[in-house]
Formats: structure tokens, sequence, C-alpha cells
């Protein structure tokens, strides 16, 4: 279906269910959910209904043709002083619902706002979320903790919900609107699972924690004129900038054919992070029997504005003719557009201009095109390359797809600033013409380039050189040119034909920020998630390491166990213990999140290699409920006044283990022994004040 008949499929829907014919009040029960069974207005008012886990404050099941009415209506689903990662229910669920809306009203305090599951031509409008489930972030400012990652991968059951919450989530839904919705404090917006031929626009799902629109399985929507900004995590300033998998919007496991237009996705983890899914990545669909499994393919994406992304612009992997058509990709942390594993993908007329790293960078790709682009003030212009990386070249889906990298086209793209026009390995059938570059004789080394067919270094290097006769700055290696450059190619000729879509919407979504003032910079995350600046609340204070423990005193000593007793071995503990009396370093330490409690020079004397650390501190408590986080890599044991309360004496990869604790007033004493291996090393204490 087009987008224009996807809007004229809106409108229908609108006209079928008349909202303002009078409906009756509904009242809330005195306890437990309102189940409704046809049209009904909630009577404006503040209403405060505790929801449990799996609970609902308000249920429709097998509605048609129906209409609530929140309009004026504030529903809350806990006590807004409750921490955030302590929301849970839902307050409106649907099942089995048709033709049904609902207008108006604000969400708070819920794990997810609205739950529609197997509906069709749901509208949802003019609806508020205002500070609902989000995950409690542990990274500071100074160091990121891995574990504040989010897993995007899985959700074939519910994951998304049951883990992350959403303003608003849509399961195996076929057709609707979602219009004019606004969500703040939280951590996701707009989930779709399996869902289809829905209009999702003029809505603000910005600084969010995590996704602003999220599709899973989902395909043949329209998402269009959406202000989706700072929906992101994993980043500060100077220090780090891994996004963790945040994204103003996120396409995985097969969403494909969906149109994504004119949306201000900008200062996100990603602004669009595409990812084909395990169907074919790790070969799900094959085992199931499946002969040609394909990824998230098919996607337009068009007139948005993705810049200042942490970590990527438009991330498209493991996927097959997606296109991107005059977007706005600036200042970038890591690349503007990434295309990992990427078939036909088209990259068109798009603005990417200051990217840290890659404006354009394509490994293992194949007959991609890259045309009309302004290419400015990059590290690296466009970038494409083969390498072993055995993970997929000879896992799944090396098994099930071609992984080489080659047959890219590459015209009429405007080169200017970068430090590198182009980086090139391990690619034959180049396709260069027309491009634009700012210097006669460009700063080039090619290595092992040829033309297809021939053996002249310098016949290859002709097939490079742009308008004027002018080369590319950079280096092309062990790669190929094709042998004739005359016509256009098919391909590029229809990327060159590209029609712009009709979109429905009114909001002018792209250009509202002033991303050349805001930039990366006015991105501060908080315990919660982004500091919504523009709004004036005052800024998040920076989330301390150690929690409760921030202020406290560790009395730290680390020692070498190289040719002593294995701390693992029976009866050796003792021994190992004693090493302390030899240590290498002693120290006091303020929190810990590394074994070396943060300090370079403590490294540098202890080293990587099997130490051990014994750490104690005294802290003084309020009497109350808390929650002790351990993140361990390796063995890590924790006690609190003599009482072993984390233990994982072994070898092992980064993980974290949590204990509750009921606490009493006073002073309370804490142990803290490690060992390091070899390899990666963690480890972090937190106390968390969870209550009275």
């Amino acid at each position: 279906m087009t987008a224009s008949g996807l809007h004229a499929q809106t409108s229908a829907v609108a006209q079928r269910v008349n909202a303002s014919a009078p409906l009756d009040d509904a009242r809330f029960p005195s306890h437990g959910s309102l189940v409704l069974e046809r049209s009904a207005r909630i009577p404006k008012g503040d209403y405060l209904r505790p929801v449990g886990a799996g609970e609902a404050a308000i249920v429709l099941q097998g509605v048609k043709d129906g209409v609530l009415d929140l309009r004026g209506v504030t529903l809350r689903g806990g006590d807004p002083l409750r921490r955030p990662n302590q929301f849970h229910g839902v307050g409106v669920r649907l099942i089995d619902c048709q033709n049904v809306r609902i207008l108006g009203g604000t969400f708070t305090g819920f794990k997810v706002g609205i739950e529609a599951t197997s509906c069709l031509d749901l509208e949802l409008a003019e609806i508020r979320f205002e500070s609902n489930f989000a995950q409690r972030l542990r990274s500071s400012p100074t160091q990121e903790d891995e574990l504040d990652w989010l897993y995007p991968h899985d959700n074939d059951q519910g994951e998304w919900a049951k883990n992350y919450g959403a303003a608003i989530s849509l399961t195996d839904c076929n057709g609707g609107v979602v219009r004019n919705c606004r969500a703040r404090k939280g951590q996701n917006g707009l989930l779709l699972t399996r869902s289809s031929k829905l209009s999702v626009y003029d809505n603000d799902f910005s600084f969010l924690s995590g996704w602003g629109v999220a599709l899973y399985r989902s395909s043949d929507n329209v998402i269009c004129r959406n202000s989706l900004d700072y929906c992101v995590r994993g980043f500060s300033k100077d220090q780090y900038w891994r996004g963790q998998d945040s994204a103003a919007i996120l396409m995985f496991e097969r969403s494909c054919r969906n149109l994504v237009a004119f949306n201000s996705a900008t200062h996100s983890g990603d602004g669009i992070f595409l990812y084909g899914g395990n169907d074919i990545v790790k070969g799900a669909a094959a085992l199931r029997g499946e002969t040609e499994p394909g990824g998230s393919d098919d996607n337009l994406f068009f007139g948005n504005d993705l810049s200042y992304a942490v970590a990527n612009g438009l991330e498209a992997t493991f996927s097959k003719n997606n296109r991107a058509f005059d977007n706005i990709i600036r200042g970038c942390q890591q690349h503007g557009v990434w295309g990992g594993y990427s078939r036909g993908l088209i990259i068109s007329g798009n603005e990417i201009v200051d990217t840290r790293g890659g404006a354009i960078s394509i490994e293992h790709g194949q007959e991609c095109v890259i045309v009309r682009n302004l290419i400015e003030r990059n590290t690296v212009g466009v970038e494409m390359w083969w390498d072993e990386d055995p993970e997929f070249v000879k896992g799944p889906f090396g098994k099930h797809f071609d992984t080489s990298s080659r047959d890219a086209f590459v015209m009429a793209n405007a080169f200017e600033g970068n430090v590198a026009d182009l980086q090139i390995t391990k690619t034959p059938g180049l396709w260069f013409s027309q491009n634009i570059h700012p210097v006669k004789n460009g700063n080039l080394t090619t290595d092992r380039f040829s033309v297809l067919g021939s053996k002249s270094q310098d016949d290859a290097r002709s097939k490079l050189q742009g308008v004027g006769g002018f080369l590319p700055s950079g280096f092309v290696r062990d790669s190929s040119a094709r042998p004739s450059d005359a016509g256009t190619p098919a391909v590029v000729a229809a990327a060159l034909e590209f029609v712009a879509p009709t979109v429905p919407g009114e909001r002018q979504a792209v250009g509202l920020l002033d991303a050349e003032k805001v930039g990366l910079h006015s991105i501060v995350m908080g315990e919660w998630g982004p500091w919504d600046w523009p709004s004036g609340e005052a800024r998040p204070a920076p989330v301390r390491t150690g929690g409760v423990l921030a202020d406290a005193t560790w009395k730290s000593a680390w020692f070498s166990w190289t040719g002593g007793p294995d701390p693992r071995s029976v009866g050796k503990l003792e021994e190992w213990r004693g090493l302390v009396d030899q240590a290498l370093h002693r120290a006091e330490i303020g929190s810990w999140s590394d074994p070396y409690g943060g300090s370079e020079e403590i490294g540098r004397i202890v080293g990587a290699h099997r130490f051990g650390l014994v750490a104690t501190t005294r802290v003084k408590l309020e009497k109350g409920r808390y929650k002790l986080n351990v993140t361990s890599d390796d063995g890590v044991r924790v006690m609190l006044n003599g009482v072993v309360l984390v233990e994982d004496w072994t070898w092992h990869a980064a993980k974290r283990d949590s204990v509750d604790l009921n606490l009493t007033q006073g002073e309370h004493d804490l142990w803290l022994e490690y060992f390091q291996i070899d390899g990666a090393m963690a480890l972090s204490v937190e106390l968390e004040k969870l209550g009275e």
C-alpha cells in the first residue's frame, strides 16, 4: 500500500467512529480493573489506580466501533514519589478490538501506558505519557557500565515491553493511527511488534532513555513528521559514546517496506538503527526450514534529520534494498551511515557532514549505490572493506548469503574537507564517476588496484578521477575498478529518478531543534535518562559511582599471585589472602568503577594478570531497604558485617549479582575480595537505597 493509501485508510477509520456523539460516563470500581464493553467517557479528573504487575486499570476486550474518551483525565498507576524502575502494570489494555479510538488523557506511573494486542484499525490520538517506567542508568560521567546496554535482539515473547516498558505497545495489530501523542520521562515511546499498516505521525517521543519508535517484525507502516530527539543512553562527553543500542527509530527482525519520512531523530544513540535479525544472522529461519529468509528489507528513509547521533546517524545492517534519500546527517560521533553486510543499499542526496568517523562506512556490502551526496568535513568520506570477521563470514549468515565487498557505485558526490575522501580495501568492481573533489592531485595512494582485465595501475587510478580529472584523497587497496564508465548504470539511474512520497500529518518536525547550536554537548545523562533541557527543568545530578557508597573510603591493598596459590583451589584461600602482606600497592579508594578504583597509576603498578585485591570500609546507613549490586570479572566476594552477600569465586565474563537487604540504622562493615586471572576485567560495588 502506498503512503497516500495509508492516509486514506486513516481518514476512513476516523469517519466510522464519531467521537462527538454522546458517551456514557464510566466510573472506576472500588478496586480492580474497569472493564468496558462499549464506548465510554471517563469524567474529567485525576485518578490514582494502583495496579500490580500484569494488571491494567482499564480493559477493553472485543470492543468494536468504540470510543474511549479520556480528555481531561490523568490516570496514575503508582505513587509519583516511586522510583521509575518500580512502576508496573498497564494503564489501558485492549484485546481483540476493532475500530476503537482512544482520545486524550495523561498516563503516569505505569510500566506500559497503553497496551493493545490483536487489534484492527486502532486510533490513539492526543494522549500524553509522563514519568512512566525507566531503568536506572548506572553509567557515570567517567565510567560506562556495560550492563546499561539494551538487548533488542529478542522480542518474540514480548521481551521489549516486559523488560523496558513503553508509553504505547502494539502487538499483532493491523491498520490504524497513532497521532499527536507525547511521551517524556520514560524509556520508550512506541513499540510495534508484528504490527503492520499503521500511520504514526505528528507525535513527540523525545528525551527518552531507550527508543522513540521501535519496530519488530513490523512492516508496511508509515512513520512520519515525528519528533524523536534525545532518545539516548551510553554517552558522556569526551569520555564514551556508545549509545548502548538506544535509537530514535529502531527496526529489527524482518521489518520491511516501512516509510520513514520527515522525522527529527537527532541526539540519539542511533538516529535509525536497522538490523536484519536473528532469523538470518544466527540462522534461526533456516533451522525452521525457510529457504529464502530476508532481513529488514525494502525500507525507505526520506527527508529525516539524523544529526548528532552518539553512534550512527543511520545503521542499516544484514538487509537488502534499503534506501536513504535526502536526509540530514550532521555531527555524528561514529558514522554517518553504517551499512555492514548490506545488499543493494542506496544512499542518495544526503548531507553527511562533520562525522568523527566514516561518513559512509560499508563492510561486506554488495551493489551499494552512493550518489549525489554532500560529504564534507568527515574523518573519512567513503570507506568500504572486506575482512575475515569469522563470526559472520563463517557463521550462519555467511553460509546462506554473500559476504564479499564488491560492485559499489560512487557517482556525482561532492567531497570537501575530509581528512580522507576514500578508504577502500578488498573491494572489486568499483564504479566511480562525476564526483567532485577539491584538489587537482589528491593525496591518493593505490596498492594492488587494477581495472578488471587490465594490469595497468595508471589506468586504474584514472577510473577514480572526478570532475575535471581531480582525484580523491585516501587509499584504495587490493581492489579493482570496472573496465568502462560509459553511460549510467541502471541501478543508479533508478536512484536518480526517485520521486518523493506523499505522507500524512502536519507537524514540521525537522528543523525544530537548532542542532547547529546544541550539538552533542547538549546530551546530559542523569540517573534515569537524558536531561530535557528545553523544558526548563533542572540539570540532573550526575550518577555517582557506588550509589550510597559514593562517599565511602575503602582501605585497599593489591597483590600478585603469579606463581603463588590459586584462590580457587581447595584449602588455598587463607594462603592466598596472606599475600596481602606482600602488597604491590596500598591506597584509600572512594568507589569502585574498575579493579583499580579508577586509577591509571594503580593499573600500571598492579598489571593486568593474576592479581588480588582486598578492601574494607565502614559506612553509616539509615534504616531501610537496599539493593547491593556487584559487577565482576573475574572472582568476587562481598561480605557485610561478616556475612557473605555476593560470591562468584570463578573465572567468568562480566556479570552483575544483586541482593536485596533490610538494614538497621547505624554503622556497617563491608569486606571486598577480588581476583583477576587474565583477559577483560570488571569490578563495581554499589549500594542502592530502595525505600524505608
